[in-house]
């Protein structure tokens, strides 16, 4: 089936992030620590759909009730989003997206934007750095119930695109991507700079520059 839409990671794959996780983490387990989730339970290993699962798990448990744990996970999201927000002016352009999404725009394909950042902060980025015209959908942790790694997040955005997951390659550069795409049917591309791919599976297709997308297209073509 001929390709009609790629769908991007933003943070590691589109910029260099500079949220500051550990911090983002912290300040969430103080948070939940305070308001009634047992303490030592929780721990900044984990990533933050972990700590948000385990903290509603452990609530309930206890006997809260769901407006009490509804009003814990609204906080929990306005702590992200001030996070994202603060780093937002350190993060930098990686080297070739403008170019790329220039190229596979020309190419007459769709482009789709799926973050687990908040929808501010990843407005905030691409008009930054101008690559909001290049996008025809963005969906941001905020705009869906439950976000990747659930495949959801990436089957709400394939319908706001109009393709099927057969129709479109996703682009990403951590684990939570590549199980949204494997659930959700999504073909995908492991993005590292670094070149630090050897823990994925030798099947998932990867590459360190992200102009390298152009010939994967061509190639599949």
């Amino acid at each position: 089936m001929a390709l009609k839409a790629v769908i991007f990671d933003l943070d590691g794959t589109l910029i260099n992030s500079a949220i500051p996780f550990k911090k983002m983490k912290s300040r969430i387990i103080k948070y939940l620590e305070r308001i009634g989730v047992t303490p030592d339970l929780l721990n900044e290993e984990m990533m933050n759909f972990e700590i948000t699962h385990k903290a509603v798990k452990d609530l309930k448990s206890k006997g809260f009730s769901e407006k009490y744990i509804k009003k814990a996970l609204d906080e929990v999201s306005n702590l992200m989003n001030e996070v994202e927000l603060e780093s937002s002016d350190e993060a930098s352009l990686i080297p070739g997206v403008p170019e790329t999404l220039k190229a596979l725009k020309d190419q007459g394909l769709k482009l789709g934007l799926m973050t687990r950042s908040c929808r501010k902060y990843a407005e905030k980025i691409l008009r930054r750095f101008d690559l909001r015209k290049y996008f025809d959908v963005v969906l941001a942790r905020d705009d869906i119930k439950n976000p990747k790694p659930d495949p959801s997040h990436a089957i709400e955005l394939l319908k706001l695109l109009n393709v099927s997951a057969e129709e479109a390659l996703f682009i990403g550069d951590h684990w939570s991507d590549a199980e949204c795409a494997k659930r959700s049917g999504l073909k995908f591309v492991l993005f590292r700079q670094d070149g630090n791919s050897h823990i994925w599976k030798s099947e998932v297709s990867k590459i360190k520059n992200i102009k390298e997308i152009l010939r994967i297209i061509k190639r599949s073509g």
